[in-house]
């Protein structure tokens, strides 16, 4: 399957990519506040990789001031190689291994220091050979407001709907599954032809 997908970031590192023709380790996203574990972190929307460029560059310290570019290009995988945590049967099946690898953690008596996603999305990842994992997330806003779970509950500042803006992520774990790469905007010009 190909699909198209971009990558919002600083200009330098959408330059640096683009001149290598290949996504660079030293833009690797890693740690555990990645939910869906290390890789390099993707939209389907190209809106959304702009607004996470945007907000790169002038909400995080080490970046404010630097221009920022969004990348463009063809991601191919096999459907196998890939974790759509938007699907049911998917869900279920991230849940039981979570839930197993817990007990396998706790029969054994290992001292881990604590859970977090994005290192089972790691463990998960290396074990079934994946190249893309994938999940629609609620946008966390500017109030740091999350809707109520289960509930026709409204809060503030959503008081006349229950919908909010969302985001899917794709973190694509092999880089050698990314082609055709292309600076599509930055903030120098509206659109790179």
């Amino acid at each position: 399957m190909g699909y198209t997908l971009y990558h919002g970031n600083t200009k330098q590192a959408i330059e640096d990519m683009v001149e290598n023709n290949s996504l660079l380790e030293k833009y690797k996203s890693s740690g555990d506040k990645h939910y869906l574990g290390d890789g390099f972190y993707f939209y389907n929307d190209l809106k959304q990789a702009e607004h996470w460029a945007k907000m790169k560059v002038t909400r995080n310290q080490k970046y404010k001031g630097q221009k920022w570019a969004v990348l463009e290009c063809i991601v191919e995988y096999e459907e196998e190689n890939c974790l759509d945590l938007d699907q049911r049967e998917e869900q279920e099946f991230f849940f039981y291994e979570m839930r197993r690898l817990d007990k396998q953690i706790k029969e054994k008596e290992l001292d881990i220091d604590e859970y977090c996603d994005a290192y089972f999305c790691n463990h998960l990842g290396g074990r079934l050979d994946l190249v893309i994992l994938s999940k629609t997330f609620v946008y966390k806003d500017k109030h740091k407001i999350f809707p109520p779970l289960f509930s026709n509950v409204r809060s503030e500042p959503y008081s006349k709907t229950r919908h909010f803006r969302t985001e899917k992520q794709y973190v694509l774990r092999d880089k050698s599954i990314v082609s055709n790469l292309r600076m599509l905007h930055n903030s120098d010009l509206k659109e790179v032809k």
